[in-house]
């Protein structure tokens, strides 16, 4: 189960940077192009099946005693593809460049999955997510992700955890 959370979440973080390289590289790339919008597409439905899969997971309460927003964080993880993205609209249209541009969204992956990054995903971010640092009673931080505009600095937050401190609270685990 962690496994496949982690991976829609990785796929889902970096199919909008892929795609939009496909985009730019269209001409280039010939029907490569349609593949890699294709994979990005499926990115986003195992995104959907992981949220859907989640849904299955033990709800647990988490007793805050602080809670600040971290949408700051996506923003600065989103602001790394720029990088690639520079390097492949100025770039030459050459084989050197697309290894190069590939080589470093490989490493950006690596690192995401290697810092348990999970909860610094885009593709959540425009489905409407935002990002919380909650501490709890106990001093344990959790990145939580959800819907809500606002979460209360004391009270609790039901939620279900997709890693070790990572927790997205859902529909149903919301008032209202």
């Amino acid at each position: 189960m962690t496994r496949l959370v982690g991976l829609g979440l990785l796929a889902s973080a970096f199919a909008p940077m892929v795609a939009l390289l496909a985009v730019v590289r269209f001409d280039e790339l010939g029907r490569a192009s349609w593949v890699i919008l294709a994979a990005c597409g499926v990115a986003v439905l195992l995104l959907v099946l992981v949220l859907r899969s989640v849904a299955g997971v033990q709800a647990r309460t988490i007793d805050c005693q602080s809670v600040r927003s971290a949408d700051e964080r996506v923003l600065a993880f989103t602001s790394s593809y720029i990088v690639p993205l520079v390097i492949a609209v100025f770039g030459e249209s050459d084989v050197p460049t697309l290894v190069a541009t590939a080589a470093l969204v490989a490493v950006m992956a690596t690192i995401y999955v290697r810092a348990g990054l999970y909860h610094l995903n885009p593709t959540l971010a425009l489905a409407g997510y935002r990002l919380y640092d909650v501490t709890a009673t106990n001093g344990t931080v959790t990145m939580v992700l959800t819907k809500e505009r606002h979460l209360r600095q004391a009270g609790a937050v039901v939620c279900r955890y997709v890693g070790e401190n990572v927790a997205i609270q859902m529909g149903e685990d919301r008032d209202g």
